[in-house]
């Protein structure tokens, strides 16, 4: 898989949310554009499963959890994914899924699976900035988001997080349109350079003005590529908590055998 798409990818975004080889400038200087095209372009397995927890945790520190198991192929023309929820019996077979297609001129697509209404309904792009499933992670987050929609510059070429030297990129949208989509008017990303992975971001939100903080953290090498096992969003207004959530992974496996027929929307009610 290839893309981390800047909204930090389902399975990718949520697996993997990786950077790749970075290209070099003029007076060797790393251009922030040239490196979050590498993110676009990264090869992450042709195929991706794991299973994850989803903690959802209110500012009184009460959690919701859900267990979910998530699916991702690739091939030249599409990028599928797909989150099965198991439990608990509120979400149980809820399912989402989403196509990334390569032909810029063709609009994605997403849907989601209710049990409770036996309907699959389309996810508008106008949708994707809303929540997914209750959690602090939108819509765009989970599909990730267009390179071409924002403009990148360096904000610094070396900071350190947990002692891992990182650049620290700023991303803006290029129109009201991207903004309208992803909901976010601006994001600042510390990105580690060993592993060329983000591991901090700062998202300013359009929606009542607030602000996102997103952390990677259990980072290691699975099957040769660099996974963030820990993904934790943040949401706060006037620099107070209002909610967070947090991915767990687990299990991730990359290459192996993906049946391409659960990626449909009849399957998505059939369920696993």
């Amino acid at each position: 898989m290839k893309k981390y798409r800047f909204k930090n990818t389902v399975v990718k975004s949520l697996v993997i949310i990786i950077l790749a080889n970075f290209s070099l400038v003029a007076h060797g200087e790393q251009s922030a554009s040239a490196i979050m095209l590498k993110v676009d372009e990264r090869y992450t397995g042709d195929t991706i499963r794991s299973n994850a927890t989803l903690i959802l945790i209110d500012k009184k520190d009460r959690q919701r959890v859900r267990e979910l198991t998530l699916f991702g192929i690739e091939n030249e023309e599409v990028e599928k994914s797909i989150i099965y929820f198991r439990s608990p019996s509120d979400v149980k077979n809820t399912a989402y899924m989403s196509f990334d297609w390569k032909d810029k001129a063709k609009e994605d697509d997403s849907w989601l699976y209710l049990p409770a209404l036996q309907k699959v309904r389309r996810v508008a792009a106008s949708d994707e900035s809303g929540a997914f499933m209750g959690s602090d992670f939108s819509y765009a987050d989970i599909n990730g988001l267009e390179y071409d929609d924002f403009e990148y510059s360096m904000e610094k070429a070396s900071e350190k997080v947990d002692g891992y030297d990182c650049w620290v990129i700023k991303s803006l949208p290029k129109n009201d349109k991207a903004i309208k989509e992803t909901g976010y008017t601006s994001s600042i990303s510390w990105v580690r350079k060993d592993a060329m992975l983000v591991v901090k971001s700062i998202i300013n939100v359009k929606r009542g003005k607030r602000t996102k903080y997103f952390i990677a953290k259990d980072i290691e090498k699975i099957e040769g590529i660099w996974t963030a096992q820990t993904l934790q969003m943040v949401t706060t207004k006037n620099g107070k908590r209002e909610h967070s959530s947090v991915f767990k992974i687990r299990n991730v496996k990359y290459n192996q055998d993906v049946d391409e027929s659960m990626f449909d929307t009849d399957a998505m009610q059939r369920g696993l």
